[in-house]
């Protein structure tokens, strides 16, 4: 009942006072909510536009978060692909299993625009990182303050349930955009830190990124 009794209050709030308040009560409750989140394992469904080819392309597979000490990802695209994105700290792997190929290199502000899904890692403190406003009744549009690799900006649609960001919606500066949805989210599930390493399978080639 008392948590029935947040919600509640939650849609009071972003129903009254001024627009900037309201975009206030929203942040501020993402913000609370994820604060007490720790582990994140889920599912996502991912639809791309490239705009140089006119083309859109699908996708799907599952994700795993940590938010201890520095950063810790993992992005395991099942079909139509069989890549992986591991994140852990300062180092980011990208794996292309049948292509026996791997690229290793430093996760910076600029790896955003190539991983969308390590924004997901960054929600404690948006208002740090981003000028925010209120695009949609439950849609937050998000504006980096200072050069984010080549992200133009972010919608965010925000919901009630455990885990508060249902979707997000990424455009670039070239034109493209990235539209992420996640479902069958578990929360605190407790994870095991060795889904964030990545180990080397024999017969793969290494390559270097940040080059």
């Amino acid at each position: 009942m008392k948590k029935k009794s947040k919600f509640l209050i939650f849609f009071l709030l972003l129903f009254s006072g001024s627009h900037a308040s309201t975009v206030d009560d929203i942040i501020q409750q993402i913000q609370k909510r994820y604060n007490e989140i720790q582990e994140i394992k889920g599912r996502f469904y991912q639809v791309s536009y490239i705009k140089e080819l006119d083309r859109v392309e699908r996708y799907e597979g599952r994700f795993f978060i940590m938010r201890s000490d520095g950063a810790k990802m993992r992005w395991v695209y099942i079909k139509p692909l069989d890549e992986e994105v591991i994140i852990k700290d300062t180092d980011i792997w990208i794996y292309k299993k049948s292509e026996r190929q791997a690229f290793r290199g430093k996760f910076t502000r600029d790896s955003y625009g190539q991983v969308p899904i390590s924004l997901l890692q960054g929600l404690g403190d948006l208002g740090r990182d981003f000028n925010i406003a209120l695009s949609g009744e439950n849609t937050l549009e998000l504006r980096p303050k200072y050069e984010r690799g080549i992200i133009k900006k972010i919608c965010l649609v925000t919901t009630t349930k455990d885990f508060p960001i249902k979707s997000l919606t990424i455009f670039d500066v070239y034109g493209n955009k990235t539209d992420i949805f996640i479902k069958d989210i578990e929360i605190n599930p407790g994870l095991d830190e060795s889904i964030f390493v990545f180990n080397i399978p024999k017969g793969v080639e290494v390559f270097e990124l940040n080059h």
